[in-house]
């Protein structure tokens, strides 16, 4: 994030704390969209991708936003296991 102004920055983080407030709430497509707009200004951050995985409501975007994860970090271990479980369940 360091590369990211300061304006950049306190919006991405307006937005995640939002997207964590509607997720927590039950308002998972309004997070899904906060989500989205961090992700525009910052997609190499591993934590929202595994959020936006958690709010999405397909498989195919979960697996996405997992494979997005292990993209920008493959040794991530959540994103491993997440991803490892999504294999699993799907026929």
């Amino acid at each position: 994030m360091d590369n990211l102004s300061n304006e950049e920055r306190e919006e991405f983080i307006r937005l995640c704390q939002a997207a964590h407030a509607a997720s927590v709430a039950g308002r998972n497509y309004d997070a899904h969209l906060y989500f989205r707009e961090a992700i525009k200004i910052f997609p190499l951050s591993t934590n929202v991708w595994l959020w936006l995985a958690k709010v999405v409501d397909t498989q195919e975007d979960r697996r996405v936003a997992l494979e997005n994860v292990l993209a920008i970090d493959p040794n991530h271990k959540e994103a491993q296991r997440r991803l490892g479980e999504l294999h699993r369940r799907s026929p």
